[in-house]
């Protein structure tokens, strides 16, 4: 395929009209913008269909006992964006009181919620408690004991899983790895806590200690690390007699961000952690568990995309071309972050040729403030419009007001209709949200 053409990163219904224009579900990305303002974000409702009935198929397939995917919602949470996940079956992995909140207005039943965080609030676990979710992931001995307190004020025991941290290290960024001898995340397994904590929590009356977890990090396009992970949760249980009815390996399973990246197809990973659950439980002749996979990122990042507006252009006495855009670091800081890659398209010439080599960079007042360090692109001119592709995870719920920059509008596309998820922010107005109309 022409690398002009290919829109492999894009949600599944993009194609390019007759006008030349990128389109999605059948929608022009121009006339989205020109409607609801830019920087613009959009999901596309058929690439996350299509994103949980492949998990959910894998797991038929490669599993025999009972499964369940819960959505990480850290990746994207609003009310009618957990609205339609609760209405396509799907869990929920929260991790804060307002994602509490937001997931039980949103219709998603409390056995398929999990409730995880490395230091979670006297008011998100009585929230937790009195919803009677499926699992607080107990994240340290410290939280154990505060909660074995809550739970007998509550008069009811909490259903609970480990977080048991395995000490491995992943090939993937400092700071998407939790699974690590130093991390500040779970009960680790090398200094004994792991195991004290399934000691304490099986004598407790206030626990039900209904499974183990472990989360590896994010982008991980490895499989082997979480049959190793799989396995030492099984060892660790095994050595302290206790027999887990759900076991969850987290989430973390990488998405594609450029031309260049490693096959996203989430068949190795579904099948790995498969074959290493049943291969304990055979080991063992234990019963197998319900398995739970937590997918944030890789069940949205396809299905958003980023819209963006040309402004300014240069260049500089090194040569570099510089293109400046309308977003950039308050509504996608992981480039700020972890060195995030990302590539882009113009919406108006989808199908012309790269021929310019630029540097697309945002309007926020840092050094750091770039999107794209460097790009292949058609030429383009102020007005023009750049759509970033997986753009759906980690980019609007870690958006900030920074220069006072107003948060983005999201749409939510079907063939044939547009719904405006979250309304663009005015932070001169408090409370306000408002969506213009140019």
């Amino acid at each position: 395929m022409d690398a002009a053409t290919d829109l492999s990163l894009f949600p599944l219904t993009t194609g390019i009209n007759s006008l030349g224009h990128l389109t999605i579900a059948g929608h022009d990305l121009v006339e989205l913008t020109q409607t609801y303002t830019s920087p613009l974000y959009i999901y596309d409702g058929a690439t996350i269909r299509a994103q949980l009935s492949r998990l959910q198929n894998l797991l038929k397939q490669y599993y025999p006992g009972p499964a369940t995917v819960a959505y990480a919602s850290k990746a994207y949470f609003a009310q009618t964006f957990a609205t339609k996940l609760a209405a396509m079956g799907a869990g929920s992995d929260v991790v804060s009181l307002g994602e509490i909140h937001v997931a039980q207005k949103a219709g998603f039943p409390a056995d398929v919620i999990h409730l995880h965080g490395n230091n979670k609030t006297e008011a998100e676990l009585r929230a937790a408690l009195e919803w009677n979710i499926q699992a607080i992931v107990v994240d340290s001995l410290d939280e154990l004991a505060f909660l074995e307190t809550l739970a007998a004020e509550h008069g009811h025991p909490a259903r609970i899983w480990l977080r048991i941290t395995p000490d491995l290290n992943v090939n993937t960024h400092p700071h998407i790895e939790t699974s690590h001898s130093d991390s500040k995340f779970g009960l680790h397994i090398q200094n004994g806590e792991a195991a004290e904590a399934i000691r304490r929590a099986l004598a407790s009356p206030w626990f039900k200690l209904a499974g183990l977890h472990t989360h590896l990090g994010s982008q991980i396009f490895e499989a082997e690390p979480y049959r190793q992970a799989i396995g030492m949760l099984f060892e660790v249980a095994r050595a302290n007699d206790y027999i887990p009815e759900e076991i969850s390996p987290g989430g973390g399973w990488g998405v594609r961000y450029t031309d260049t990246d490693s096959s996203d197809d989430a068949e190795p990973w579904v099948r790995t952690v498969a074959e290493a659950v049943q291969e304990a439980c055979n080991t063992y002749n234990w019963s197998l568990p319900r398995l739970v996979l937590e997918p944030g990122r890789w069940l949205v990042a396809r299905a958003g995309v980023a819209v963006y507006t040309v402004g300014t252009q240069k260049t500089t006495p090194t040569g570099t071309h510089i293109v400046a855009i309308d977003g950039g670091l308050a509504d996608n800081p992981r480039v700020a972050l972890y060195g995030a890659h990302y590539t882009a398209r113009v919406v108006q010439r989808a199908a012309a040729p790269p021929s310019e080599k630029v540097r697309v960079v945002g309007k926020f007042c840092e050094s750091g403030d770039v999107l794209i360090p460097e790009i292949l692109l058609p030429p383009v001119e102020r007005g023009d419009l750049l759509a970033t592709p997986a753009s759906g995870a980690y980019q609007l719920s870690m958006a900030s007001n920074y220069n006072f920059a107003a948060r983005p509008p999201a749409l939510w596309l079907e063939e044939g209709s547009v719904e405006v998820m979250q309304c663009c922010e005015q932070p001169d107005q408090p409370g306000w949200w408002v969506y213009e109309k140019k």
